[in-house]
C-alpha cells in the first residue's frame, strides 16, 4: 500500500478487572447484552452517522487493519479484505486461516455475500459510506450486502485502540487478562520513552524517514511520530505540505537535517549502499531505530515497538553537537 494511503494512530486505557481470592463463580450461561440487543453505533469521527441493526451484530467482515486491532478483544471475523497482508499492519493475524474476500484493491462481492456478514468494518471514506479505496460502484454493491461501519484513521494510537475496543464490546468482544497485561506493557513502555525524553531534552534530535533509491520522505505528523513527540521527543526534517502527512526531500538535501537518532521506516528499500545514508551522523554512530506508520493498533504491537525505540534512545549519545 502506498505510504500516503494510511496515517498511523492508536491506544486507550482498558478497565481494570478485579480478581478476588475466593473461588471463581460458575460462569453465567446468560448471553451478554451484545448477543441479545440490537446493534447501534455512532463511529468516532463520523458523528452524523449512526449504524443500526434490528438484531445483534455477530458475523463481521473487516479490513485487515481492523481485524488485527479487534483480535485482542476476542473478535474473529468471518472474512477479511484490503491492504496490510505484508508488514506490521496485520499484527498477529494468521491470514492463511481466515476467509479472504480479497487482498489489496481486489474485492470479491461473491465471497462477501457467501460470508453472510451482519456488518462490514474498515477504514472509512470521507463520508463514512464505505471503504476508503472502494470506488462508488463497489461501495454500493458491498453495502447492499451489509451495513458499513467506518473507522476514522486520523487519531493517535491510544485513541484508535480505544475506538476499536468500544466497537469490540458491541459485537461480542471484551477485555481479558491478556489484553489488560498488554495495556500495562504499553503504559510501561511509554514511561520509558517519557523518562529518556526528559533526560535528553537539551540535545536529542530524531529524524524519522522512509528511504528509496530516488528520494526520501519524512514525517512529523503521522501517528507514531506524534505519539513520541507528545512524550517530549524532538524531531527534525523539512516542512510538510499542508495537504500531506509526508514531506519529500532529495538525497542531496537530507544531510541538512542532522539528527542524533534516525528512525528508519520498515518499508525503506535500496538505500543501504548509498554513501549519503552511510554518512548520516546517526548511521555512523549506530543510533538507528525503526518505525512503521501501518503498525497494527494493538497494545502489544505498540509496546514492542516503543521498547525498541527506548533501547536506542537510552544508549544514544549527542552526535550533532559533538
Amino acid at each position: 500500500m502506498d505510504r500516503r494511503h494510511l496515517i498511523s494512530l492508536s491506544a486507550l486505557t482498558a478497565a481494570t478487572l478485579a480478581v478476588g481470592c475466593a473461588p471463581s463463580p460458575t460462569p453465567s450461561t446468560e448471553p451478554s447484552a451484545s448477543e441479545t440487543e440490537p446493534f447501534r453505533y455512532t463511529p468516532p469521527g463520523f458523528e452524523d452517522l449512526t449504524i443500526e441493526l434490528d438484531r445483534p451484530a455477530v458475523r463481521i467482515v473487516t479490513d485487515i487493519y481492523s481485524a488485527a486491532a479487534l483480535q485482542p478483544f476476542g473478535i474473529e471475523p468471518v472474512g477479511v479484505f484490503g491492504y496490510g497482508r505484508d508488514g506490521g499492519g496485520k499484527g498477529n493475524l494468521d491470514l492463511d486461516s481466515l476467509n479472504v474476500i480479497g487482498f489489496d484493491a481486489e474485492f470479491s462481492l461473491e465471497k462477501l455475500a457467501a460470508a453472510e456478514p451482519d456488518l462490514i468494518i474498515g477504514f472509512g471514506n470521507g463520508d463514512g459510506t464505505g471503504w476508503t479505496w472502494w470506488d462508488e460502484k463497489v461501495t454500493t454493491q458491498a453495502t447492499a450486502v451489509a451495513p458499513y461501519v467506518p473507522v476514522a484513521f486520523s487519531y493517535l494510537a491510544p485513541e484508535m485502540i480505544a475506538n476499536y475496543r468500544a466497537l469490540a464490546l458491541l459485537i461480542g468482544g471484551g477485555d481479558n487478562a491478556e489484553a489488560q497485561q498488554q495495556e500495562a506493557d504499553f503504559t510501561a513502555a511509554m514511561e520509558r520513552i517519557r523518562a529518556v525524553a526528559a533526560e535528553t531534552a537539551e540535545w536529542l534530535t530524531i529524524l524519522p524517514a522512509q528511504f528509496s533509491a530516488d528520494a526520501i520522505w519524512t514525517s512529523r505528523s503521522l501517528g507514531q511520530i506524534r505519539l513520541l513527540a507528545e512524550a517530549g521527543l524532538t524531531f527534525v526534517g523539512p516542512e510538510q505540505p499542508e495537504d500531506s502527512a509526508w514531506a519529500e526531500v532529495s538525497w542531496e538535501r537530507i544531510s541538512e537535517y542532522s539528527a542524533d537518532v534516525l528512525l528508519n521506516h520498515e518499508t525503506s528499500q535500496q538505500y543501504e549502499d548509498n554513501p549519503v545514508y552511510q554518512n548520516l551522523p546517526a548511521v555512523r554512530g549506530g543510533q538507528v531505530g525503526v518505525w512503521d506508520d501501518k503498525r497494527a493498533y494493538t497494545w502489544s504491537g505498540y509496546a514492542e515497538w516503543l521498547n525498541q525505540v527506548a533501547d536506542v534512545l537510552e544508549a544514544a549519545k549527542d552526535l550533532v553537537q559533538e
